[in-house]
């Protein structure tokens, strides 16, 4: 009785650890949405070099999240959460110290890296500790946290923006990271293979295919080029997985259609939820006149619903089903969508409020099935590049909502119109979601023995 409880103290602190790890890469993201004038102002940057600071940090984070899911299955999770735990705390350390262009674009992209293997790595702590329900409500936490995380990053952002420094919200990393760490080494354990060999022409297509290809969406002058190399590189990398015997991206992971509508579906889902994160604040600090600290404030409630919703989801699950309740989450976010850009023209932020609150509860709904689906029935060897895989179709969804965002929003001037415009965008890009999910998830009862692998 003893031992068993000492276990589930033990499965409980790695939760907290992996979900908490998972939190400083999302909190992160937020952090910045809110501090950029006033860093952009202190480091006299230009344009282009602010712009490089948010691309290098994404390129880096996408690029490596495939090499990040795969080293943990090949050299153990302890090792690669604090390989980097610290490449992370170190980046975002000096991103808060730095003193001009270079310094903070430099750091930018270790941070990303570190987020790159960080991520997945958490995910694959999460699915390597728990089974059965026991998993379902550990992700259920993950979604909760990953996302009340941006929101958090938001308002904290904003509070540090307004009242101390942008820098804080960068150096607060640090201490937290050095925290986890500590309890990382006490907790964590490795079981990578005995004999291991890294794939490094699999790596580097996947690295150069990744990068090329939100380079690509994110902010090339020649995406035409870009893209090309980018399918060069992926036709490349897919050959490169079938001939050898060692592959850093297992393709029996694709075998599975539940898996794979999972991840066109989580593509979907992130590149219309990241219209919402990043237009809602900026739809209430242009069109209302709030500051980013009261934009961030006026999103709290839809992050607390978004946070409760996730932490029942399971029990929802266990009563309606997976997919069922995967299909009304998205259909929420739609309405969400539909009823943002109705009612956009009324100016008021009470108008909106209804729709960020389905949004809250919608993208709890959907994150949570949808994370259990691309990562059920995973062999333990291989949950690395799965959450890899996983993780890396979230970041290039992100990456494509808001190059999309930027294709209909261009030549737009109105803020309500361009509010509209991406409103609508993100409905469409839910419709395409929500098809994809009953065509391939929905079906799971019939097609369960044969889709095993």
């Amino acid at each position: 009785m003893k031992e068993g409880k000492v276990l589930t103290v033990k499965k409980k602190v790695i939760m907290m650890v992996a979900l908490i790890g998972a939190f400083l890469t999302v909190l992160d993201t937020g952090i910045l949405y809110t501090g950029t004038v006033e860093l952009a102002a202190q480091l006299s940057l230009t344009p282009s070099q602010l712009s490089w600071v948010q691309m290098g940090y994404v390129l880096t984070y996408a690029g490596f999240m495939l090499l990040g899911g795969k080293l943990g299955d090949m050299y153990g999770r302890k090792n690669f959460f604090i390989i980097s735990l610290l490449l992370f705390a170190t980046g975002s350390l000096a991103v808060g110290l730095s003193v001009n262009a270079p310094m903070i674009i430099t750091f930018r992209t270790i941070q990303g890296i570190g987020a790159a293997i960080l991520q997945p790595t958490c995910l694959a702590i999460i699915t390597d500790t728990f089974r059965g329900e026991e998993l379902q409500k550990a992700i259920g936490y993950y979604a909760a946290v990953i996302g009340a995380g941006a929101v958090v990053g938001i308002a904290f952002g904003g509070f540090c923006a307004a009242f101390v420094s942008w820098r804080l919200g960068f150096v607060i990393n640090a201490p937290l990271a050095l925290i986890m760490g500590v309890v990382a080494v006490r907790v964590l354990s490795n079981r990578q293979k005995k004999t291991v060999e890294l794939d490094w022409v699999g790596n580097l297509l996947s690295v150069l295919a990744m990068v090329s290809l939100t380079y690509s969406l994110a902010g090339s002058h020649r995406p035409i080029l870009t893209l090309t190399l980018s399918g060069m590189f992926w036709l490349m990398f897919i050959i490169s997985q079938l001939r050898t015997t060692k592959p850093m991206m297992p393709l029996v992971i694709f075998k599975n259609r539940v898996r794979v509508g999972s991840y066109i579906g989580s593509l979907l889902f992130s590149a219309a939820g990241v219209i919402f994160w990043f237009y809602i604040p900026q739809f209430m600090q242009r069109e209302f006149h709030y500051t980013a600290f009261i934009a961030a404030i006026g999103m709290i409630p839809m992050s607390i619903l978004l946070f409760f919703v996730a932490l029942q989801a399971r029990k929802i699950v266990q009563l309606f089903g997976n997919s069922q309740v995967m299909l009304v989450g998205l259909f929420l976010v739609f309405v969400s969508a539909v009823g943002l850009a109705v009612f956009a023209g009324l100016t008021n932020y009470w108008y909106i409020f209804p729709f960020t609150l389905t949004f809250g509860a919608g993208f709890a709904l959907a994150l949570t099935p949808l994370t259990s689906s691309a990562m059920a029935d995973i062999p333990e060897n291989i949950s690395g590049a799965a959450s890899g895989v996983y993780n890396t179709t979230r970041q290039f969804g992100a990456a494509l909502g808001l190059a999309l965002g930027l294709v209909v929003t261009s030549g737009t001037t109105s803020v309500i119109h361009i509010f509209q415009n991406v409103m609508i965008l993100a409905a469409i890009l839910l419709i395409m979601g929500i098809l994809f999910v009953m065509t391939l998830v929905l079906r799971k009862s019939r097609v369960e023995d044969e889709d095993q692998i």
